[in-house]
């Protein structure tokens, strides 16, 4: 059973760990935007010990993930009398952030988005050792300087992802359509999987220990795989583009998959 928080403030302790609400009420009233709606800024903090995996389903949101400051996780959110979160800790350990709406289509007609509103930031300890599982819509996801024990899985659509100075020990799985993924000075112990439809995919300097699976659609794939060309196995299929890697290349302890469909391939290896 969920336990679900619903308190504006309030500091609850469970499963041994301490949780905190905060809120504080914003507004903006620019004339043929969502801004017209009134907007509360809220907090949530758990201890990062009691938290297994993290999970948030969102939509229509930015959503950043960065280094706490202490050893404990905090979520910045945004919530008005149309949009909230049912956000808490599981028995299982998961904690969960879940987007619940109201809103009907008339509510989207004619409106822009209202960017400052549209944002979750969390914010988890350097070698926190939860599993992260991150996904919205018409939005970007953004992680930055950090450090990740455990597996990190990020989905979007019509937004892009972009992932730098990231080390994880475990998998980096990454899928989004209509936008671009781009991977800088990333560091995975075990295997990237990056998968996206109508956008290229950009790596600098990635590293992995196992493999590095990437494939789009109507774009390309460019960028530098740290590692010599002898240490990849390669796989790799250019459809109606140009490729400057083998088809098949035997060999080597870790795996190089490629694929671009109506689009063209350019990786380079470098130490």
């Amino acid at each position: 059973m969920k336990k679900s928080f619903k308190n504006i403030l309030s500091m609850t302790v469970a499963l041994g760990s301490v949780v905190i609400f905060t809120s504080a009420c914003t507004s903006d009233s620019d004339s043929g935007s969502d801004s017209d709606v009134s907007y509360e800024e809220k907090s949530y903090s758990v201890e990062a010990e009691s938290v297994k995996q993290i999970s948030l389903s969102d939509k229509g949101r930015k959503v950043e993930l960065e280094e706490s400051k202490d050893n404990d996780i905090h979520i910045t959110y945004f919530e008005s009398d149309k949009e909230s979160y049912d956000i808490g800790v599981s028995d299982n350990d998961e904690l969960v952030m879940k987007l619940e709406t109201n809103k009907e289509w008339k509510d989207y007609v004619g409106l822009q988005t209202d960017e400052e509103h549209h944002l979750v930031k969390i914010a988890v300890p350097n070698g926190i050792t939860s599993e992260v599982k991150i996904q919205t819509s018409k939005g970007d996801i953004i992680l930055s300087d950090l450090e990740i024990d455990g597996s990190i899985e990020t989905i979007t659509n019509e937004g892009k992802i972009e992932v730098t100075n990231v080390t994880a020990n475990k998998k980096l799985k990454m899928k989004t359509k209509n936008d671009d993924i781009n991977l800088n000075d990333v560091n995975i112990k075990d295997s990237i999987d990056a998968t996206i439809s109508n956008g290229n995919i950009n790596v600098s300097n990635v590293a992995v220990g196992d493999s590095l699976k990437l494939r789009t659609k109507n774009g390309d794939i460019t960028g530098t795989v740290i590692g010599s060309y002898d240490v990849f196995k390669i796989l790799s299929e250019a459809s109606k583009g140009e490729n400057n890697l083998p088809e098949v290349k035997n060999g080597g302890d870790k795996t190089l998959d490629v694929g671009a469909n109506n689009g063209d391939i350019n990786l380079e290896f470098v130490k």
